[in-house]
């Protein structure tokens, strides 16, 4: 069943498609970069305000460490997911959140949820190992150049079992 995208949604998606251009095709690889691959592979999670009201309490700027952390505390109940979020403000930014099994996005440092909500959800524990083996997170590294994970799966595919089952798929 195809869902129609709403404005932010749309946005997201042309916005990712420009950076996908700009990324381009590699013989071999399975996506020409993080891009191509969030296209592909990514989930869209259904933006929601904090469970039970309130302001989340995870730490403006650390989304990262903070999504990881409260996915991996939850025991399994979230999923860490990374990629990118149209934020209020009417522009898409790189970004990390947890998902639940109905494809809720739990924002844990944004006082008021983004318009949407594209990324790669990752199960909790790889997620917080893959991040602690690396010091980086799993698609945006710190010097705006992805780190070795994401260089990975692009070239060879997401890894079999890496993946969580939340929201919903792109095409």
């Amino acid at each position: 069943m195809t869902h129609e995208l709403d404005a932010a949604e749309a946005q997201l998606v042309s916005h990712l498609r420009v950076v996908a251009g700009y990324e381009g095709t590699r013989p071999g690889w399975v996506h020409g970069g993080v891009a191509a691959l969030l296209l592909a592979e990514g989930r869209w999670c259904t933006p929601a305000p904090w469970p039970g009201g309130g302001t989340p309490p995870g730490a403006p700027g650390r989304c990262y460490a903070e999504a990881a952390g409260w996915a991996w505390a939850s025991d399994g109940a979230l999923a860490y997911v990374e990629g990118w979020a149209w934020a209020r403000a009417g522009a898409p930014v790189e970004h990390a959140w947890c998902a639940g099994a109905d494809g809720a996005a739990v924002d844990v440092t944004w006082p008021r949820p983004g318009g949407a909500y594209l990324g790669l959800p990752v199960r909790a524990d790889e997620a917080v190992a893959l991040m602690t083996a690396t010091g980086s997170p799993l698609l945006h590294g710190p010097s705006g150049l992805p780190p070795y994970a994401a260089y990975s799966w692009c070239r060879d595919g997401i890894p079999e079992g890496l993946r969580a089952d939340v929201g919903r798929p792109v095409g």
